[in-house]
C-alpha cells in the first residue's frame, strides 16, 4: 500500500510539472503572437501614418513651497515624418504654443515636468518585438479595462536596457500596458520611473499615462493618443510638477501647389 501512495504522489508531481510547463508554453506563444501583431500595427503605423496637426489643450501646475501654479495651454501640435539619408524613418514632434491662461502666447513653454515626448512615436513601441530586449513583458490573464475585455501585459526594464542606446531610456521603468484583444492595438499605457531626474537634479517618482483612440485619415484609421496623464513627485516632497495634456481635431498635413502660367502677349520671364 505504502508502495503504491508513493508511486501515486510521484504520477501526481509529474502531471503537475507537465501541466505548469505546457501552460508556461501556451503563455510564452501567446504572448509571442501578441508581439508579431503589435510589431505589425506598429509597422503599418511608421510607414503609412501621414504628417498631421492636431489641438493640444494642456493644463500644466507647478507645486512648491506651498504655492501652487496653474497654466492653461492651447498649441497646434505636429508630427512629420521624413527619411533619413541612410534610409530610417524619422518622426519630429513639434508645437505652436496659441494660447497661455487664456491670451495670445508666442514662443512660451508649457510649464511643469518636461515636456512628454514620444507619445506619438516611442510609446506606442511599448509592447513590441522592437523593444522585447528592453522589457521583460507578462501576460496577465482575465483583465479588463473598465468594462470592456483588455489583453493586459505588464512590463519592466531588463538590467541590460539601462545601458543598451537602442532602448528608450537608461531609466528603470515598468508599467502596465492594456490592448485591445480583437485589433490589436494599444488602449493605454500605464509607466512609472523612480528616481527620474525632473529638473536641476531634482529627483522624483514621475508617472505618465497616455489614453489612445481611433483617428481617421483618408479613410484609413490610426490610433492616436487621446489624453496624456503625467505627475512628478520630488522624493524630498519639496514639488510635485504634473500636466494633463488632451488631444483632438485630427487633421492631415498637405501642401497645395498650382502651376501659374503668363497667357499675356509678352511673357516674363522666371
Amino acid at each position: 500500500m505504502r508502495s503504491l501512495r508513493i508511486a501515486s504522489a510521484v504520477v501526481l508531481a509529474s502531471t503537475l510539472l507537465l501541466l505548469r510547463s505546457s501552460a508556461q508554453s501556451t503563455d510564452e506563444a501567446s504572448l509571442r503572437d501578441l508581439l508579431i501583431r503589435m510589431q505589425g500595427n506598429l509597422a503599418d503605423y511608421q510607414r503609412n501614418v501621414p504628417n498631421f496637426f492636431c489641438d493640444e489643450h494642456v493644463l500644466s501646475s507647478i507645486e512648491e513651497k506651498h504655492a501652487l501654479q496653474r497654466t492653461s495651454t492651447d498649441s497646434i501640435f505636429r508630427l512629420r515624418r521624413s527619411t533619413t539619408p541612410a534610409g530610417e524613418l524619422e518622426f519630429t514632434e513639434s508645437r505652436e504654443i496659441a494660447k497661455r491662461n487664456g491670451q495670445p502666447a508666442q514662443g512660451e513653454k508649457i510649464q511643469g515636468p518636461a515636456i512628454f515626448s514620444g507619445a506619438f512615436t516611442n510609446a506606442a513601441a511599448v509592447v513590441s518585438l522592437d523593444l522585447a530586449h528592453c522589457y521583460d513583458y507578462k501576460l496577465l490573464p482575465n483583465t479588463r479595462l473598465g468594462k470592456s475585455p483588455a489583453i493586459v501585459v505588464d512590463f519592466a526594464s531588463q538590467e541590460s536596457a539601462l545601458t543598451d542606446s537602442f532602448c528608450p531610456t537608461p531609466e528603470r521603468v515598468a508599467g502596465r500596458a492594456y490592448i485591445d484583444p480583437e485589433n490589436f492595438h494599444l488602449l493605454r499605457v500605464e509607466a512609472q520611473i523612480p528616481d527620474h531626474d525632473t529638473v536641476n537634479g531634482i529627483l522624483s517618482l514621475w508617472t505618465w499615462e497616455i489614453d489612445y483612440a481611433p483617428v481617421s485619415f483618408d479613410s484609413r484609421q490610426f490610433w492616436m493618443p487621446r489624453r496624456i496623464a503625467s505627475s512628478a513627485k520630488a522624493n524630498d516632497k519639496t514639488a510635485v510638477w504634473s500636466f494633463t495634456a488632451n488631444y483632438s481635431n485630427y487633421h492631415k498635413l498637405t501642401v497645395n501647389s498650382r502651376i501659374i502660367t503668363d497667357t499675356g502677349d509678352n511673357p516674363q520671364p522666371r
